[in-house]
Order: C-alpha cells, then sequence, then structure tokens
C-alpha cells in the first residue's frame, strides 16, 4: 500500500493510578497488513449524570456540577479494518491482529493506547469489546483477497489525549 494513515496501537497495563506501556508502539499495516477503514472517534462523550439531590420540602434539585467541567461516560467505538494481501496469509494475519487486541500475545496485555493518523486523535485506557464473527471475504481462486472485519472498542479514560510515534 503506497500511501496510508497509520493506526498504531502501544499495549498498556494499568494498575488503577498510572499506565505502564508494554512492549512497543506497533503499526497495524506493517505488522498484520490491516489497515483502519473506519474509526468514528468522539470529540466530546456524552456527561455523566451529574450528582444531584431531590428535597421534599423545596422546588427543583439541588445539583453539583464540578468546577472543571461536567465529568464524562466511558463509550463504545466500532471500528472498521480492512485487510488486502495473500489468501493464503489472511487467516495467521487477522488471527494475529485480533490475539494481540486482546492481550494474548506473548508478553501482552489488553489494555491499550490506540492512535488513528487520519483522524489525528488517539486515547489511552481502552480494550476489546468484541470482535465481529463474520470477517473473511476473499475469491479462493484469487492469490490475493481482502477482509473485512469490525472490532468495538470500550474507551475507559474520555478526557485524556495521546499521540503515538513509531
Amino acid at each position: 500500500m503506497a500511501s496510508y494513515k497509520k493506526f498504531l496501537i502501544q499495549q498498556q497495563s494499568y494498575n488503577g493510578t498510572s499506565y505502564t506501556n508494554v512492549g512497543s508502539v506497533v503499526d497495524t499495516y506493517a505488522t498484520y497488513g490491516i489497515v483502519c477503514q473506519e474509526f468514528p472517534f468522539k470529540y466530546m462523550p456524552e456527561p455523566k449524570e451529574p450528582a444531584k439531590r431531590d428535597w421534599y420540602d423545596e422546588n427543583g434539585e439541588d445539583v453539583y456540577i464540578p468546577t472543571d467541567g461536567l465529568k464524562l461516560q466511558a463509550y463504545d467505538v466500532e471500528a472498521k479494518f480492512l485487510y488486502a494481501g495473500k489468501v493464503n496469509e489472511m487467516h495467521t494475519k487477522i488471527k494475529g491482529f485480533i490475539t494481540f487486541l486482546y492481550g494474548r500475545n506473548s508478553g501482552g496485555s489488553s489494555m491499550m493506547a490506540i492512535y488513528d493518523e487520519y483522524t489525528k486523535i488517539g486515547k489511552r485506557g481502552v480494550y476489546v469489546a468484541e470482535a465481529s464473527e463474520d470477517i473473511y471475504f476473499y475469491n479462493e481462486k484469487a492469490p490475493e483477497g481482502i477482509a473485512t472485519f469490525k472490532v468495538k472498542f470500550r474507551v475507559t479514560d474520555p478526557v485524556t489525549d495521546i499521540t503515538l510515534t513509531i
């Protein structure tokens, strides 16, 4: 693929207070022959319901709004990926990619930081919520094939923007 925008992933561990990188940043195309076709990031996800009290002897509500703005909910985002390459490598490459996403690779972790060069958006605190079942579409008689599949990610840290580079 002559020119493409990279989709970068860094496996991380999270101990409840800080993130630690696990392994190196992975370019999905260079490693697995897979590019990101769609990644509809949310610039501003839905806010959480503010803390409030409802007093029976008063009108309305007593609402607390933090001085740094409304708190944001975690959210799911469904990405569409594309593999274009040799049919005899397709299953191995896609399986390796999904194994990596689930943190089932040797020394891996299922928590990730992701960065899309096309949208220039990256998030940390991301994990796979689901990978689609029907992922392979190709002509068995041709040496080259194309497969598209979807992966649903859960973004647990909707506030922190990150950038990854190789």
